[in-house]
């Protein structure tokens, strides 16, 4: 017979309902709402376009070139005598530049000089025998034949006379090839050849350059698009254009447009032009590489939206705005010219639209934000580049 144990002893089994109770309670815990933390829409500045008349332009790249830039060679035979200049000096048009042994060649001149001077002689005689024959002939004191030989001998002498003065021309221009005078006013590059050297010999000698500096071309291509819109321009006005150096600011130097090519270059797309500058004090040189700026005319009521507040993405330039709703919007314009801080927007806004002018790297198309107001162009800042 099994020993019975104490009551007090004997295991308790759980309620029927504790193990339902506890899952309730536990999911009834999962189910309370969490406390997650939202954050507040960011705060953005928000302005109008600036609304004004601008003045339209083209903007381009180009250089600089000479009007006119010249080799100066040996064009005879002989020794370098002289340089009459130093190089990389200013001269005026006619200085004499380089001497070439000219007295070989004033001797070949003075013989030319002398030639025409025999044949004149002989021409002005034998025209005298020719009227002694005519008149005698009248009186039958001279025959036929002397007349036709005193004529002959006159028109012979008169081609000799005509032969000789063409051998002085000649002989007065070789004479001039010894004297290398300046074409033009300009600079003159450093010299090719030293004095005592022989040039001229078998094909021309390169003896220095010479460049004018004033006026100065700029040579520059623009694109199609802007071609029509500048062609358009000039049937109404003439064209201005502007220029700057690299390392001025704005566009100090003022010219006007002297040459547009026929025809569009059909494998770019451009159309090239010429502006043509006056260059009294020698600030530019040939070669340098200029911003271009050229006036089209006067856009009315122009939309301007600060420069800082336009960016590049894959859609193109493009502009973040602010909807009634307070919703940020990408908007994609066709930007103009830049007009100091703020740039024309040629399409894709319109006078009521809110631009984001601050808290641009806070802002998110489709993101809501809280907007504050500002007057149009009270954000814009920046340096006056025109």
């Amino acid at each position: 017979m099994r020993n019975a144990l104490p009551s007090a002893m004997k295991p308790r089994r759980p309620p029927q309902l504790a193990l339902p109770l506890l899952l309730s309670l536990t999911l009834l815990g999962g189910c309370k709402p969490r406390d997650e933390y939202q954050a507040p829409p960011p705060d953005v500045t928000v302005a109008p376009p600036l609304q004004r008349d601008v003045t339209e332009y083209l903007e381009a790249s180009g250089q600089l070139a000479a009007v006119n830039t010249v080799e100066l060679v040996a064009r005879v035979q002989g020794s370098l005598q002289a340089i009459g200049y130093r190089d990389g000096e200013k001269v005026r048009q006619g200085d004499l530049l380089f001497t070439i042994e000219p007295a070989p060649y004033l001797a070949q001149l003075e013989q030319a000089k002398a030639s025409l001077a025999s044949a004149e002689a002989k021409a002005a005689f034998s025209e005298r025998q020719y009227r002694r024959h005519a008149d005698l002939a009248r009186t039958d004191a001279s025959s036929r034949q002397q007349v036709d030989q005193a004529l002959f001998e006159r028109d012979a002498n008169r081609a000799t006379v005509t032969q000789a003065q063409a051998s002085l021309a000649q002989a007065e221009i070789t004479y001039g090839y010894t004297h290398v005078l300046a074409p033009f006013a300009g600079l003159v590059t450093a010299h090719q050849a030293n004095v005592g050297a022989l040039v001229g010999g078998g094909q021309p000698t390169p003896l220095a350059t010479i460049i004018q500096l004033d006026p100065l071309w700029v040579t520059f291509t623009i694109p199609e698009q802007d071609a029509l819109r500048l062609r358009a321009a000039r049937m109404a006005q003439d064209v201005a254009v502007e220029i700057g150096l690299q390392d001025e600011a704005g566009y100090p130097h003022r010219g006007s447009i002297d040459y547009v090519a026929p025809q569009i270059d059909a494998a770019t797309g451009t159309l090239t032009l010429r502006g043509q500058f006056d260059n009294p004090d020698h600030a530019l040189l040939p070669g340098a590489f200029v911003r271009i700026r050229v006036t089209i005319g006067l856009r009315k009521a122009a939309l301007l939206v600060p420069d800082a507040a336009i960016h590049l993405d894959r859609g193109g330039w493009t502009v973040l705005t602010v909807t009634d709703d307070d919703v940020v919007q990408a908007r994609t314009i066709s930007p103009g010219v830049r007009e100091g801080a703020m740039r024309v927007v040629a399409s894709g806004l319109g006078a009521d639209d809110r631009i984001i002018v601050e808290g641009l790297q806070y802002a998110r198309a489709g993101q809501r934000v809280r907007p504050r107001e500002t007057p149009p162009g009270a954000d814009a800042h920046g340096d006056d580049n025109r």
